[in-house]
């Protein structure tokens, strides 16, 4: 994870302003996933990315917005609902293609409407997590829940149908919360799963 107020900075020394970027894709809805969506700019809330389009998954919505219904979440207050006044969210299928390239792909069970990103560029692939998995020893132990699963039997099942797909294979697994360097690839060891750090990339 990114240590606080380096992700801007990180992405201008990438050469990328908020001004350049097109697209923002939330895997989910949770405070630690949608902190960046905006800024507090003359004691207003308003989008860090103000061109861009943010990608949310409308099942994954519907439930935070019911939620906030009942009782006020203060991370959809500050980094949520501003998206949606400056009509800047786009609400999608946990399907939805952006283009050949980049789709997301239905995991549910960390939250109801989780997804994880696929990216797909001259031949190679990669999957971005989210938080259908938080840990490397979840690979080993993939019924292991952790305390902010919405729904802790779909989250194990559904931790287990990512670790089937993506295990020998090429596809690299960027996994959101495992330790730096947080990009490798899914390996069978014995009966069990591990995640292979791929120490190039770090």
């Amino acid at each position: 994870m990114l240590k606080l107020n380096t992700f801007l900075p990180r992405l201008a020394a990438a050469g990328v302003t908020p001004e350049n970027v097109d697209y923002v894709m939330c895997t989910h809805l949770h405070s630690d996933h949608v902190g960046w969506n905006t800024q507090l700019r003359d004691g207003r809330w308003v989008p860090t990315f103000p061109k861009a389009r943010y990608i949310f998954a409308q099942r994954e919505w519907d439930a935070w917005e019911a939620m906030q219904r009942e009782t006020p979440q203060p991370h959809l207050v500050d980094s949520v609902l501003p998206v949606m006044e400056a009509r800047q969210a786009q609400l999608v299928g946990t399907d939805f293609a952006l283009d050949d390239e980049v789709w997301l792909e239905p995991t549910p069970g960390h939250t109801p409407g989780h997804v994880s990103i696929h990216l797909a560029s001259q031949g190679a692939h990669a999957v971005i997590t989210g938080d259908c998995i938080h840990s490397p020893v979840q690979c080993v132990e993939p019924e292991w829940i952790v305390r902010a699963d919405f729904n802790p039997t779909m989250a194990k099942a559904t931790r287990r149908r990512f670790l089937e797909r993506y295990c020998d294979s090429s596809v690299l697994v960027c996994a959101t919360h495992f330790p730096e360097p947080s990009i490798g690839h899914v390996v069978q060891r014995d009966a069990a799963f591990w995640f292979e750090y791929d120490t190039t990339k770090g």
